[in-house]
């Protein structure tokens, strides 16, 4: 079984706000896949979108050393999971499997959740979400998941209506498989209220949804907290939070 990957390295999840489902403030440890099918205009990890370009991957030896050993790719299922069992320092909250998109790699990304659930540990999806039919392989596997809303302004492909349907979707099948699954929406001051109401309209009564600023943050707080409050209108006072990118702020990956 071979992997794609980008890094293994042990931090805290530094996205998800106060929500159901978000592993915000917790320790992970992060199994970032390399390759996507996707390219948004804020993508921050786009030295990793195409995949057939990352000929190594790193993990870290020590958490938090900044020491990593590089090692050529494809890697082997047994590599990374000895990356991350090198990583474990007792207090995980889960493993988070992160990209790139992961699921793009479907099979060994499922072998990989199977093997670290026989080993005790929690399974955290980051996903955008575009590729329901990947997310049904490994949903039953699938403790926690943060699942992307592309907003229009992501310009992460034309036809960005029907990416977010399939979003939702995803979603959908997260949690009916008893997933605690939430939403990420990331917002730039050129993002429609209009559009922030259909997301919330898709979304009510089925999960929550984190409202995060582009980084660095261009938004107003004015225009913010409006995208907010419409969320928030059709969804439930309850059901909306805030999302920033901690982990940027604590100098950590």
């Amino acid at each position: 079984m071979k992997l794609i990957m980008a890094e293994v390295f042990n931090s805290w999840q530094g996205e998800g706000g106060s929500v159901e489902g978000s592993a915000f403030g917790r320790r992970q440890i992060f199994v970032r896949f390399a390759g996507c099918d996707l390219d948004c205009l804020w993508c921050d990890s786009r030295e990793y979108i195409n995949a057939s370009r990352v000929f190594r991957w790193r993990s870290e030896v020590e958490p938090f050393t900044g020491k990593f050993e590089y090692r050529p790719n494809p890697a082997s299922l047994d590599e990374v999971v000895e990356a991350i069992l090198r990583l474990d320092t007792g207090d995980i909250h889960s493993i988070s499997y992160t990209g790139g998109e992961p699921t793009l790699q479907v099979k060994p990304l499922k072998a990989l959740m199977e093997e670290m659930r026989s080993l005790g540990f929690d399974n955290f999806l980051e996903t955008h979400g575009g590729l329901p039919e990947l997310i049904k392989e490994v949903a039953d596997l699938t403790d926690y998941a943060s699942v992307d809303i592309k907003d229009e302004t992501a310009r992460a492909t034309e036809d960005w209506r029907s990416l977010v349907l399939r979003e939702v979707e995803s979603i959908r099948i997260l949690k009916e498989a008893g997933a605690k699954v939430y939403a990420k929406l990331v917002v730039t001051s050129e993002t429609k209220p209009g559009n922030v109401r259909w997301y919330a309209e898709l979304l009510k009564g089925l999960a929550p949804l984190v409202i995060q600023p582009r980084e660095p943050i261009e938004i107003n707080q004015e225009k913010l907290m409006n995208l907010y409050r419409e969320a928030a209108l059709v969804m439930g006072r309850k059901n909306v939070g805030l999302s920033f990118q901690v982990h940027k702020y604590l100098n950590v990956l």
